[in-house]
This record gives C-alpha cells, sequence and structure tokens, in this order.
C-alpha cells in the first residue's frame, strides 16, 4: 500500500489544525488495532527503558486518538513542505477532547520521567521529555519547576526553562531565560537559532541571505520588535514562541511524536513555521493489522501572520490598519496564534497628532463598551490598557500604560517629532481578548505652504469650548462613528501663524464618501452648519491670527443633524493667501440612533 503525503491542517479547537495522513483507507473488514503502551511494573532507572515507555505513549495516542472527519485532497493545500500538507481554516466543528485512557497513559510516562528526572538531572534527554509532557498536559508550573531542576551543563537549562516559562505564559521571564543561553551558545550556535530563513516570505530572503549572522541582528530585532501581537506586553512573546518551536523540534527529534512515520527535517521546518500540534484526532475508517493510521494534529486559532510584512519593516509609519488585522491570504509562510488574543478585535478609538517644538503630542481616546468580554474586565479589574509610539525600533519605543483602566479611557504621549507607528492595545486576561488599533500616523506638513496644521481632534460639546489640545482630551470622542442628528466639537492647531497679520480663511466641508469608488463624491459638497464658535472663527469667514502668535488654536461646534447614515470625509483647510494653503482631512461615520 502506497504512503500518501502528510497533510496539514488548520482547523479550531482553540485551534487550528495540523493533519497527517500516513496511509490511503484500509479494506472494510481490516480492524483497528489498539495496543497499550508497555510500561514496566516498577519504575525503571534504565534511560533505554524510558525511551521505549515514551515512544509506547506515543503509539498507544496514535491508536487511540478520537475519530474526527476532515475533507482532504491536494487542492487542500495553502502550503507544502516536503511529505506534508498545510492548510489554514476556521470556523468548523472543533474536534473531540482527548480521550481519558491517552490522558490517563500520559500521566504514568510523566510519573516515570520525574522518577528518573530525580536521579538522572544532568540528563539532557529526560529533561527535555519531562518538561515537554508536563506542558502539553497543562501542568505549567509543574513544568517550571522540572526545568529549574535541570543541571545539564551549557545553555541547555537556560533554553528549557525559557520553553517552560512560555507556555505557561511568562513571557518577560521565557525571554530572560532564552537570552541567557544564547549567550552561553557558541557563535555558530547563536547563529543558527537566530536564523529566520525558513519564516520569511522570498519578497524578504534575498537581502538576509546576502547578510552573515552579524549583519543580520539588526534586521532580526527589528522584525522581532514589530512581530508582536502586544508592542506594550512584558517580554517578547513572538521570539520566544519562536524560540519555543526550536526547543519542541529539539524534544520531538530524539523523542519522535505522534506521528508515525517519524522526525524529518520537514517536520521540523513545519513546526518553526506553524507550531506544534496541541491536539490529535485520526481519521475515520478502519486501519489495517501491522499498519498505522491517518493522523490530525490541531493547532491554536485564529493563527496570524507571525511576521511583518516587507512593507511594514521598511516604513513602519505606512502601514494602515488593515495590514496589521490581516489573517493573510494564502499561502502565508509563518503563522502564530498568541493564546492570551483568542479573539483579536479593532479597538474603538480616535487618536489626533500635535506638535509640540520639535516634539509630538499624540491623543487617544478609547472604548471597549461595545465588548461584553472586556466590560466585564473592565469591572472586574483584570483590564489592561497601553499606547505605544515608534518609529521601527524597540529603543525608540514610547510606552504609556493605563493604571486601573475601565471600559473607556484615554492616552497622552510625547515622541520626537515625525512620523511614527502608533499602537494602542487593550486586552482582558480571562476572555483572551485583545483589542488593538495599530497603524502608521504620519506628520501632514505641506511642503508647499508656510502654515501648517494638526490632525482635527474631535470632541463632544459642554458648555466651554477647549483652550488647548491638552484641555480637549477629557472630552475626546472614542470613536469617528458619530450618532445621526448630533453635534460634534473640532478642534485643531495652526502653526506657523505668525506672518498670517491678514488672517486665515477657514473652511470647513463634509462629502459622502463614494463606497463603490472609495473616493469623494465630487459633486454635492455640503456645508456644515455652524452652531457655536470660539470667537474670532467663523466657518467660510476670515479668522484673525493673534499678531505674532507661531501656534493658532481653534475650537468650532457642528451640527451634523442634516447628515444622514454613512461614511464622511470631513475637510479642514486653511489659508493665509496664494499658495499658502493647507488641508487636513477625517474619516467619519453617521450611525443611526438604533445601532
Amino acid at each position: 500500500m502506497r504512503p500518501l503525503p502528510i497533510l496539514i491542517q488548520n482547523r479550531p479547537l482553540t485551534t487550528t489544525t495540523l493533519a497527517s495522513l500516513a496511509m490511503l483507507a484500509v479494506p472494510a473488514s481490516a480492524q483497528v488495532l489498539e495496543v497499550r503502551p508497555v510500561t514496566p511494573a516498577t519504575v525503571s532507572t534504565s534511560i533505554e527503558a524510558l525511551r521505549a515507555a515514551q515512544e509506547g505513549f506515543e503509539t498507544f495516542r496514535r491508536r487511540n486518538a478520537p475519530v474526527f472527519s476532515v475533507r482532504v485532497g491536494p487542492d487542500r493545500c495553502d502550503e507544502r513542505v516536503g511529505r506534508f500538507c498545510y492548510w489554514y481554516e476556521e470556523g468548523g466543528p472543533e474536534p473531540p477532547d482527548e480521550p481519558g485512557r491517552v490522558t490517563e497513559a500520559r500521566t504514568r510516562l510523566i510519573v516515570q520521567l520525574d522518577s528518573v528526572g530525580v536521579l538522572f538531572p544532568n540528563d539532557r534527554w529526560i529533561s527535555g521529555q519531562r518538561v515537554r509532557y508536563l506542558a502539553e498536559a497543562g501542568r505549567d508550573v509543574e513544568a517550571v519547576r522540572a526545568a529549574n531542576a535541570c543541571t545539564v551543563r551549557d545553555w541547555w537549562c537556560d533554553a528549557l526553562r525559557g520553553f517552560a516559562h512560555h507556555v505557561a505564559g511568562s513571557y518577560e521571564e521565557a525571554d530572560s531565560a532564552f537570552e541567557r543561553a544564547l549567550r552561553l551558545m557558541t557563535p555558530a550556535e547563536r547563529c543558527n537559532w537566530r536564523d529566520l530563513k525558513l519564516l520569511l516570505p522570498d519578497d524578504q530572503l534575498r537581502g538576509y541571505r546576502e547578510r552573515d549572522c552579524a549583519g543580520r541582528l539588526e534586521m532580526e530585532r527589528k522584525i522581532w520588535w514589530l512581530a508582536r501581537p502586544r508592542l506594550a506586553g512584558r517580554g517578547n512573546d513572538a521570539r520566544t514562541e519562536y524560540y519555543a518551536r526550536l526547543m519542541m523540534a529539539y524534544f520531538v527529534e530524539d523523542a519522535p511524536s505522534a506521528y508515525s512515520m517519524g522526525f524529518d527535517f520537514d517536520e521540523r521546518e513545519l513546526t518553526l513555521r506553524y507550531g506544534w500540534p496541541i491536539a490529535w484526532t485520526r481519521a475515520p475508517g478502519p486501519v489495517p493489522i501491522g499498519m498505522e493510521p491517518s493522523l490530525v494534529g490541531h493547532e491554536r486559532v485564529p493563527a496570524h501572520p507571525f511576521l511583518p510584512a516587507r512593507a511594514v519593516l521598511e516604513n513602519p509609519a505606512s502601514s494602515d490598519s488593515a495590514a496589521w488585522r490581516s489573517k493573510g491570504i494564502p499561502p502565508v509562510r509563518s503563522r502564530y496564534a498568541p493564546p492570551y488574543a483568542r479573539r483579536l478585535l479593532p479597538l474603538e478609538h480616535q487618536s489626533a497628532l500635535f506638535r509640540r517644538g520639535d516634539s509630538a503630542l499624540v491623543l487617544v481616546a478609547w472604548s471597549v463598551g461595545r465588548d461584553t468580554a472586556l466590560r466585564s474586565a473592565a469591572a472586574s479589574g483584570e483590564l489592561t490598557a497601553a499606547l505605544v509610539l515608534t518609529r521601527g525600533q524597540e529603543e525608540d519605543a514610547v510606552i504609556v500604560r493605563s493604571t486601573a483602566p475601565r471600559s473607556t479611557g484615554t492616552f497622552s504621549a510625547k515622541s520626537p517629532w515625525g512620523s511614527m507607528l502608533l499602537s494602542v492595545e487593550v486586552a482582558g486576561a480571562s476572555s483572551k481578548t485583545l483589542a488593538r488599533a495599530r497603524y502608521g500616523v504620519r506628520r501632514s506638513d505641506a511642503p508647499q505652504a508656510v502654515i501648517q496644521v494638526s490632525d482635527i481632534l474631535l470632541y463632544e460639546p459642554v458648555d466651554s469650548m477647549p483652550a488647548r489640545a491638552e484641555d480637549a482630551l477629557s472630552r475626546m470622542r472614542t470613536s469617528e462613528r458619530i450618532p445621526e442628528g448630533s453635534r460634534v466639537g473640532l478642534f485643531w492647531e495652526a502653526y506657523n501663524t505668525e506672518g498670517a497679520f491678514g488672517g486665515l480663511d477657514v473652511n470647513i466641508t463634509v462629502a459622502p464618501v463614494d463606497s463603490a469608488r472609495g473616493s469623494w463624491v465630487t459633486r454635492g459638497l455640503r456645508a456644515l452648519r455652524r452652531v457655536r464658535e470660539a470667537q474670532p472663527v467663523s466657518v467660510g469667514i476670515r479668522d484673525a491670527v493673534v499678531r505674532g502668535a507661531a501656534v493658532t488654536s481653534r475650537a468650532i461646534e457642528v451640527d451634523l443633524s442634516g447628515l444622514g447614515p454613512g461614511r464622511y470625509q470631513l475637510q479642514l483647510e486653511l489659508s493665509a493667501g496664494p499658495g499658502n494653503v493647507v488641508r487636513v482631512e477625517r474619516s467619519i461615520t453617521i450611525v443611526s440612533r438604533e445601532s
């Protein structure tokens, strides 16, 4: 009977699915043969006997995996890795839970590993398998304790601790442990560990290959910094995920997994690119005596592209939110499903950029009040929130964390003046939910003009008007979604106005966005009707400027009741004379009161 290529598939469990098919379907008369692992009557101190017990457990797991149907075939593959075929899928039925007898068999194996591990704490194989199976069983605290008991010389024990802490979700400790391991490695070992060629897509691979290990370091640091799902997180869990995958490859290389064909370079590549399975099922149908069943390994979902795209790496400030939210169009070179972000949501928010000398002032207002899980996290005090500003390297990052955030909040942060990447991250630990806004914030300089203008900040109208951007923060709207029939406050700053002795012409217009073409409807501009303004601002009239003032702040309230539901582009135009005109725009969405 000719073996088929092994297939790897992603389906949800909590998981995506890694699927492995080793054999064709078998005759209906064949039966499934169940073989329990051979376990010595008493715990043996023989490492050889322990290796046999480990192999026996994987055989038992393979033959007792629950039956689960998947649609297979060569057209299903998103990616072929040697004899493996990989595809990603969400939304399907979750596979069955692991049978109790398999759980019990793993427990027996762990007892043996623990007993022998106490006698041989300096044995690399035992220490690795002990931590591997404790982590697989979800016994994270015991896995960390077992890793701490390791006494193997060189870098192994620190890397083992890094693996255990990573699986336990202690990413800062994992990061530190892996860094210690890297420092203990030889230059060749360290170069191999840092090598990203298996993860990089073709458009990044050539430039990476052209550099030696030392020349790649800056690029690798930038990649791992921007690969983090949470830039404000303690420790780089993207990098520790990759190092943990390397450790799993070491574990499986010397003690095979449930795949019946044994470990090889194909499985190693697959593990490094997409992670290791967290659950197993087998395909329906009888299995001939003497042959092994087809097996399916399941990974976590949702799994996003592991590394940032080339355009993001080259210019993070030019990236848009879609580039960071995408699940990727197959084939995706590598994926990562952070356990703390089973739900990755777009964050409802508003941001605005203002100039303060040679610094940028970024103001953000956000809300998670529309999400039940995050609202509950805020009520229970487990919500975390942070703002990160960066130009692309961890060393230049500005991080502001909120203390005891509620379901709505604001941030204010300063960074060197210029375009940058903004990331606002709000997370609930229990619900494994991360709401995030990440995109480039670009300075709105108009090179052809002397005067310049800030972003437009939308605020909630109240009795008094803000005189400064900092004053508007407490009233800043948490969204660009505006209920139908509302009034809204607009705040902006004009710069280099000391020479505008004749004042400024101010014009505010709004136009519906043509959803079919994604552009303004050029005919049908609607002038906003002014309700109340901070003197001496006039819409469509001359705005007097305080003589000699380099910065002119303005606030105005407008009535949007004449606009129906839909997407609009709001434009502010300031003119100090011919050739000295600047414009800034902001998208808004008018929503019905019921929505």
